[in-house]
């Protein structure tokens, strides 16, 4: 399966230095009221997109995450196990993922289908498959947001992820608007269903010219890796090599289970 990347945006809080919160007001004169860091990271994602290339308002948008919103959950947790009260209802609309789809796909004026996804330590690459299938019936471009939200609970994070906790989580998040069609196209993006085992995964390896990157989970396998860790870092690595107009083998994994994304720059 093959998608075609049009634009892109990112940003990660170890990388970038922005209160959001404020750039959401001041630059974008957006209303930030009501929602929560989580969702102000996605729509500030959305804003970065939307500097950089056209957005039609029947994109279809697809919003993924790994972990979801700890912050807001943990919260719900104190409130209605420990103190016994209830929770305030913003904050309960904060916890439903199709509440931050809403204020995405309300920022970028978009009026087609809205979907808010997680899946099991692949997001990233599940959602492209469900992009993949959506546009192919529809005949539309689409819009994928992964969004990672790093809390002072990473130790909890680290845990759900399958990393050690002295490896940093970070808050990031990357958008691509994609399509099926290559015109006007800055790369191509090959992925698949598989799941590869790590014999399966080395010996491709070998014969590769591309540059290979491979999440900090891989740790029996000795390529370039970020040091740093979020749910969706393929995401982001495809966005890095967009940047350079590099090509670009990525791999992820998580216990014995490993996916692979090419990248083919059209620049």
């Amino acid at each position: 399966m093959k998608l075609y990347i049009k634009g892109f945006s990112s940003y990660r809080s170890d990388i970038d230095e922005v209160e959001i919160k404020k750039v959401l007001k001041q630059k974008y004169k957006y209303d930030p009221r009501r929602q929560d860091a989580f969702i102000h990271l996605g729509v500030y994602g959305a804003m970065l997109l939307k500097d950089k290339i056209g957005i039609a308002s029947d994109d279809e948008l697809f919003v993924t995450t790994g972990i979801g919103n700890i912050e807001v959950v943990e919260k719900t947790m104190v409130k209605l196990e420990k103190e016994k009260e209830s929770i305030k209802l913003f904050d309960f609309l904060n916890s439903v993922g199709n509440t931050t789809s809403y204020y995405i796909a309300s920022s970028l004026n978009l009026k087609g289908k809205n979907i808010f996804q997680t899946s099991d330590n692949f997001s990233y690459i599940n959602t492209l498959i469900s992009t993949y299938a959506s546009i192919s019936n529809s005949a539309k471009n689409a819009i994928i947001s992964t969004i990672d939200f790093a809390t002072s609970t990473n130790n909890i994070a680290s845990r759900l992820l399958g990393v050690d906790e002295s490896c940093e989580i970070v808050s990031s998040v990357n958008y691509q608007k994609v399509s099926l069609e290559s015109d006007g196209a800055i790369a191509e993006l090959e992925f698949d269903t598989l799941s590869y085992s790590l014999e399966d995964v080395e010996s491709m390896l070998k014969s590769c010219d591309m540059k290979i990157m491979v999440s900090p989970r891989c740790s029996t396998l000795e390529y370039e890796k970020d040091l740093n860790f979020f749910e969706n870092i393929a995401s982001y690595a495809v966005n890095s090599a967009l940047t350079k107009s590099e090509d670009l083998i990525f791999v992820d994994c998580f216990e014995d289970r490993y996916k692979i994304l090419k990248l083919k720059s059209l620049k």
